[in-house]
């Protein structure tokens, strides 16, 4: 119970120290080398419930092997245990929102089955000992501000029941479906209450309603909010006391600070703690470092075994090619430019902040940079033309404050194709870091529109960006020059590879099939503010206006049709829906296709998503060739939540929409969509959850 990183060991009980502090979203961070995969947004873009497994199932091999390598040495540090501070699941309800990087996007479904998947992976599969712990956070209603308007350790999100339950809380209730073994309370009060001394949130919905047994811990410095930001009681005791009796397990405390949870026994004798909740709350822990095998000999652990020689292991590079290259989302491609029809160039221009920036293409929360396996934009592209001219433009960082203009001129004279490299990076958007609005930091549009003045009438300008929130792309959408636009996020180690094979179409995985996890807005004014925690006009499943993007959407370099769609109409409260659709391939080049299923409610008696995705798969389709199919609606999916009962499935008719987009779209992919409807008999009360 005591508070800290590493809880100190017991050596009358010969049981060692524990760091209980690993962050494990996409590698190993901060414990020395490790491979980089993709940003958790670029993951969530691929639609690959099995990429984000296994992701996770290489990150917690090569945890373990790091960790079994520290104890061996008897080294217990900061970042060097079993017990992973990830995944991020919170909602991506703001494009201004610091962390969206670290999500898997906006919507509670997708998050839902993603996060499955990870702890999954990230856990292993054998019965007696897991591979690591996962720990979902941040639990719950944080997704901004960090910093903007207003400082995220004083922040009360102000949420309505049917929008805590519909939306921020749906993804959590998975991870514990999945058998995470911890949960990150969060920085934020929600209607008042802090989150770590939130028993509603931490003991009557995690653990009543949902039956978790595992362990609740602080985030940095979050205990302390308690008391000193939020001013929620008036001394440390009464806080360890409020956290402890609200279901707060664990403290993690800011660095070189008393931990608050130092004052437990003076709470306990103060009767403010009973002898017994402590127990309570301890089991937990202890529980977990023994499923961790920690008690056991190393010969009973299967796991005991692995070691380092698994860091950047030829597979784990791979596989982080591959999850780098099913991210990217191609949001246009006029007159199907890309892919290139020519593999040289005589002369070529790589320009701008992003193109040779190792550190900016990592995101927040990365491995460490391992220059050996990293390869840039500009590193990845270099094979394709004979002389290759580079600029930065930037005379800074990526805020791009300072501008040289004559750099981007002299690199785009003369030129046969331009690659302008744009985006955000740690320097735009991380924890603690939101943005004020969506415009192109400081002269990065103008390096654009430079390109395109400066470089030869017939010169064709790709950009590349590198982002996790929305950047106003009006200009560049509209400016028939840029004849294509590659969303590629924060691939990490992979870059440069995976993007000169998507550009140039080699090998597997080379045709762009990421859809967007998030609405890209037209613009600012469809944002509103971001301490508004309605859901009202925010994401696909409630926005009032046609956004630039929407969620779902990503070009391929083929095309596909339709047809065949076969479903069970009529189906008693509490039943699945199964069906079969036929998807074919009409272009020369095989590719994987993102199959998108929505229902929508007709007569619900309640407020209800506009629309909500309620299954998708990624299924390879070989050139002019078709595949059948097979999708199940699960029950749940249709439950609406009604105060005071819970989730209901209601009696009445459902639209099913299926294609490759959401339906109805006015920025399309191309394909068609399919749609019917089903009935659902009577009704049924699933409860509370």
């Amino acid at each position: 119970m005591a508070g800290g990183f590493i809880a100190t060991g017991i050596s009358r009980l010969d049981i060692n120290p524990y760091p209980f502090s690993t962050e494990c979203l996409r590698g190993d961070v901060k414990a020395g080398s490790a491979t980089s995969f993709p940003e958790a947004l670029g993951l969530a873009a691929a639609f690959s419930t099995d990429l984000i497994f296994r992701v996770a199932r290489a990150t917690g091999l090569e945890v373990r092997a790091k960790n079994n390598n520290y104890t061996k040495h008897g080294s217990y540090e900061f970042h060097q245990g079993l017990s992973c501070f990830s995944p991020v699941i919170n909602i991506m309800r703001d494009a201004r929102w610091g962390r969206n990087e670290e999500t898997y996007g906006e919507d509670p479904y997708l998050s839902g089955e993603y996060v499955t998947a990870f702890v999954k992976g990230l856990q292993g599969d054998n019965p007696r000992y897991l591979l690591t712990n996962a720990g979902c956070k941040h639990f719950d209603a944080y997704a901004g501000p960090e910093n903007i308007p207003i400082s995220r350790h004083v922040f009360n999100a102000q949420v309505s029941e049917r929008d805590w339950r519909t939306t921020f809380l749906p993804a959590f209730r998975s991870c514990v479906k999945a058998g995470t073994y911890s949960l990150m309370c969060s920085y934020n009060s929600i209607n008042g209450i802090p989150a770590c001394a939130n028993k509603e949130l931490l003991t009557d919905i995690l653990r009543r309603e949902w039956g978790f047994q595992g362990y609740v811990v602080s985030d940095q410095g979050a205990i302390e909010n308690v008391v000193y930001q939020h001013m929620f009681v008036n001394t440390t005791v009464d806080t360890v006391a409020a956290c402890v009796n609200a279901g707060c397990n664990l403290e993690i405390p800011e660095h070189g600070v008393i931990p608050v949870y130092d004052h437990l026994v003076e709470a306990v004798n103060q009767g403010k703690l009973t002898k017994q909740k402590v127990v309570e709350m301890v089991k937990p822990l202890f529980y977990t470092r023994m499923r961790l095998g920690e008690f056991d000999p190393d010969d009973m652990n299967p796991y005991k075994s692995l070691n380092v020689s698994i860091v950047q292991s030829p597979d784990h590079r791979n596989l982080t090619l591959e999850a780098a290259m099913k991210s990217f989302v191609l949001l246009k491609n006029d007159n199907n430019f890309l892919p290139l029809q020519r593999t040289l160039y005589s002369r070529m221009s790589v320009i701008g902040p992003m193109a040779d920036n190792p550190n900016g293409q990592n995101g927040n929360y990365a491995p460490t940079l391992d220059e050996k396996f990293t390869t840039t934009p500009l590193q990845g592209l270099r094979p394709l033309a004979r002389n290759v001219l580079y600029a930065n433009g930037c005379l800074d960082d990526n805020r791009c404050t300072r501008y040289d203009n004559n750099s981007i001129k002299q690199a785009v004279a003369n030129t046969d194709i331009v690659f302008v490299c744009l985006g955000l990076g740690n320097d735009l958007e991380k924890e603690n870091n939101d943005r004020s609005n969506i415009s192109f930091p400081g002269y990065q549009l103008q390096i654009l529109q430079d390109a395109v003045r400066f470089s030869p009438s017939n010169t064709p300008i790709v950009l590349i960006l590198l982002n996790a929130g929305p950047l106003d792309l009006r200009w560049p959408v509209n400016e028939t020059k840029v004849v294509s636009i590659l969303e590629i996020f924060y691939p990490s180690q992979a870059t440069g590879v995976a993007l000169r094979n998507v550009l140039t179409m080699t090998g597997l995985h080379s045709v762009p099939t990421g859809r967007l996890p998030f609405t890209w807005p037209l613009s600012e004014d469809q944002i509103p503010p971001m301490v508004n925690y309605s859901m009202e006009g925010r994401t696909y499943r409630y926005l009032n206006s046609e956004p630039l993007f929407p969620f779902g959407y990503g070009l391929s370099y083929t095309s596909f049709a339709y047809s065949d769609l076969e479903y069970t109409n009529s189906i008693p409260a509490g039943n699945n829906v199964s069906g079969s659709v036929q998807v074919r391939n009409m272009g020369s080049n095989g590719a994987d296709e993102v199959i998108q299923i929505y229902i929508r409610w007709f007569n619900s008696s309640v407020p209800t998503p506009k629309i909500q995705l309620a299954y998708f798969s990624r299924v390879f389709i070989p050139q002019q060739a078709s595949s059948i199919v097979q999708f199940t609606i699960k029950a749940h999916s249709m439950a609406v939540w009604m105060s005071n009962i819970g989730w209901v499935i209601q009696a009445g008719t459902y639209g099913l929409y299926v294609g490759g987009q959401q339906p109805n779209q006015k920025t399309s992919v191309g394909s068609n969509v399919l749609s019917g409807q089903f009935v659902v008999q009577e009704s049924l009360i699933l409860g509370k959850y």
